[in-house]
């Protein structure tokens, strides 16, 4: 019997992680025409029909801001330069207990007023609404701040949304920095085709890069190797995972740094789920007065069920090149916090709607995105362990079959390495844009053959201890879960365009 059993245990964990790599190679050839075919047409976007046309609607900027008085000021300048004919800027002072609201108010002459604020959306109390004083683009109509009691970030978007006047809104994180043409480019997709509720584009990572008035003037690679794991992580998830879950119609998740939304049907869906919600369909799918710290995944996972339970021709997507920039963390305390939550928000999501879970009346959402996520994502670092724990245990029982190490190294590390680098070199792949385009356009922000090899060096180094760092850490998410711990656990910052930030920009020059 016990034969039996290791030969068992061999064959689950070889055809557990060949199935989950060759599920993400999937993707990758997916996604590989997608980003092709949409780097191509940059050269034929027609942003000034866009910015002319009387048909593109306003669109409300949403920003909520807990502690955030080191990055505020630069991300609101770079909102102020985004490109787009009318738009209304909604600060949430989300209870902040450093200095947010007075930098805003210094920086951007806010005045106090009276306003006529509705609650569609249940949320915790606002105390006071500020208005600009100072001298704003001719395209920017509105800029107001929000001061409430703190409810966190799913709270906070609530807010703005009542707040708002525009029948579109962009989620966007007081950390973040969104580039110039991200929003046309993002929202050209929303005018040629009206079934679109919500669309997500990619994130990529600030650290080190020159930053200046809002603007990141030259991407830099930063030479922690740490930032540069993520970068990998950031393109293997979001320029091709994504974009492949997106033309399959699956994807469950927009990154809550940079999404765009139809208010009037996440409204219809209850809003970001918080304690204080008391929307109905937010109760019937969730229960009473619950919250997550993953808001981002769980609202596109409730529309998507709603979508499909209501029998409606709308649909979520994605596209690859919009581009906004985040903050990465820097060490490791941080980025355990991190990734700690996002398996935390991934569970109680999986929880809340477990009723989708290979449940045909989803179609392939309920069948095969949902099934993903459940087996690979949430159960995925524990079994990863458990493969881990294999090699010792059958070593000391003397029964590790060498043919089964070969084939586990193969599967589960060398295969990975394998599509890590494949994610890098396709990004980094040129495509001509126009004829005069001499070089080529490609999705990834670094142009240099030095950051492409440090980056392709990373993505054999991130399977070999980074990786397995990562599921430590989502196996503590999972512990923590359990206890009940409810923390967002937020990170400090560097911020951009700081003494800290240039220094180390300096460092990557002369390396």
């Amino acid at each position: 019997m016990i034969p039996y059993f290791y030969t068992f245990v061999e064959y689950f964990f070889i055809v557990y992680f060949l199935l989950f790599n060759t599920i993400n190679l999937f993707y990758l050839v997916i996604a590989f025409y997608d980003v092709r075919r949409r780097v191509m047409g940059r050269g034929y976007e027609g942003f000034d029909i866009a910015m002319k046309s009387p048909f593109t609607p306003p669109l409300s900027i949403l920003v909520p801001a807990y502690n955030e008085d080191k990055t505020i000021v630069e991300s609101i300048k770079s909102l102020l330069r985004l490109r787009f004919p009318r738009l209304e800027i909604v600060i949430i002072n989300d209870g902040s207990s450093d200095n947010t609201l007075e930098v805003l108010i210094e920086a951007f002459q806010m005045k106090r007023i009276d306003m006529n604020y509705v609650e569609k959306i249940s949320t915790a109390r606002v105390k006071a609404y500020y208005v600009s004083q100072g001298d704003l683009p001719d395209h920017i109509q509105r800029f107001v701040v929000l001061d409430k009691e703190n409810g966190g970030k799913a709270d906070a978007l609530n807010a703005g949304i009542n707040a708002s006047f525009c029948p579109y809104f962009v989620s966007i994180d007081a950390d973040s920095i969104i580039d110039e043409a991200a929003l046309l480019q993002a929202f050209r997709s929303v005018l040629d085709q009206q079934d679109i509720v919500a669309i997500g584009g990619q994130v990529a990572i600030v650290n080190s890069s020159d930053v200046e008035n809002g603007a990141v003037l030259e991407p830099r690679l930063s030479r922690k190797w740490i930032v540069r794991f993520q970068i990998v992580e950031y393109i293997r998830s979001f320029s091709m995972g994504r974009t492949a879950l997106s033309r399959l119609q699956s994807i469950l998740i927009i990154s809550g740094v940079f999404g765009i939304f139809n208010k009037d049907f996440v409204q219809k869906t209850g809003g970001y789920l918080t304690r204080f919600l008391s929307s109905k369909i937010a109760a019937e799918y969730t229960g009473h007065h619950v919250e997550t710290v993953c808001e981002d995944m769980e609202i596109i996972v409730r529309m998507q069920r709603y979508i499909k339970e209501k029998k409606l021709s709308k649909r979520i997507t994605y596209v690859p090149h919009p581009l906004a920039w985040t903050e990465a963390p820097e060490d490791l305390g941080s980025l355990s916090k991190q990734r700690n939550r996002w398996q935390r928000g991934l569970i109680e999501t999986m929880i809340y709607h477990r009723k989708m879970l290979f449940n045909r009346k989803y179609g392939r959402i309920g069948f095969f995105a949902f099934p993903y996520f459940f087996i690979f994502e949430l159960l995925g670092a524990p079994i990863e362990l458990l493969g881990y724990i294999t090699l010792p245990i059958l070593f000391v029982l003397d029964n590790l079959n060498f043919l089964y190490l070969i084939l586990f190294t193969a599967v589960s590390i060398v295969y990975g390495i394998f599509l890590s680098v494949l994610s890098v070199v396709m990004s980094a792949w040129p495509v001509k844009t126009a004829e005069t385009d001499i070089e080529g356009k490609s999705l990834i922000y670094f142009k240099g053959i030095k950051e492409i090899i440090i980056l392709v060096t990373a993505a054999i180094f991130e399977n070999l201890g980074y990786r397995q760092l990562t599921v430590w850490w989502r196996i503590k998410g999972i512990v923590d879960f359990f206890k009940g711990k409810k923390g967002w656990e937020k990170f400090d910052r560097k911020g951009f365009g700081t003494e800290a930030n240039k220094e180390d920009k300096n460092a990557v020059t002369a390396a």
